[in-house]
């Protein structure tokens, strides 16, 4: 999963400290200093916390104790695991950092695309480390990512010709209308010109939002 090797190598590309690394993972510098050591066994959420510190950096860990700073601005996720690739990403982005993930123009297509073990795994990392999703879901869209979404609903008609977009920890993927490739945009501008459209989008929903919400408690009592 990750040797000692790409431990320290990783370390040495960003300039981290061992607590800069124990402060980005959520570990104690102890227990990063004892692993580059070799003095103990370490578990494999923690050996994943690292990981994950990393790659949120940007390193990308290659075979044969290999790794390398990311220099791309864009990457392309390709075939079937596309989705489930980049909920991996949006983790390992958003772990370290408690960014907020915004994702907007979602329909039922969407759940379809993933599977529940990895639903699962998505939602259980935002509940322990407390990452708030909010959603911008097609009016009649029943199904969406995660149970603890806040979600608003937009018109279909709003949704015509807009991809199903991701914003997350300096990040935007916007997802293809074949749904089976994902580009994601590594920069901050593009994420602040999202940020903006989305919210934008967010605000016009909110009264919307309120009466929908009203409605369902009327009928519900």
């Amino acid at each position: 999963m990750l040797t000692i090797e790409q431990c320290r190598g990783a370390r040495g590309l960003l300039g981290w400290t061992q607590q800069e690394l124990a402060d980005t993972s959520g570990l104690s510098k102890t227990a990063i200093n004892n692993f580059e050591k070799g003095h103990s066994d370490i578990k494999a959420e923690s050996l994943r916390a690292i990981r994950m510190a990393f790659e949120s950096a940007e390193i990308e860990f290659l075979e044969q104790n290999g790794l390398r700073k990311r220099s791309e601005n864009v990457r392309i996720l390709k075939g079937p695991t596309s989705m489930s690739d980049l909920l991996d990403d949006i983790g390992s982005t958003t772990f370290a950092s408690g960014s907020e993930i915004l994702i907007s123009s979602v329909d039922n297509t969407l759940s379809s695309q993933i599977s529940t073990q990895k639903l699962f795994e998505h939602i259980e990392l935002l509940k322990t480390n407390n990452i708030r999703e909010r959603v911008l879901c097609a009016e009649g869209t029943k199904n969406v990512l995660s149970p603890g979404d806040e979600c608003r609903w937009i018109s279909r008609d709003v949704m015509v010709g807009r991809l199903t977009t991701f914003i997350y920890g300096g990040k935007v993927a916007l997802q293809l209308w074949d749904q089976s490739m994902i580009i994601i945009i590594n920069s901050p501008e593009a994420q602040h010109s999202e940020i903006r459209r989305f919210e934008q989008l967010w605000n016009k929903t909110s009264e919307a939002h309120t009466q929908q919400t009203s409605s369902e408690k009327q009928a519900g009592s």
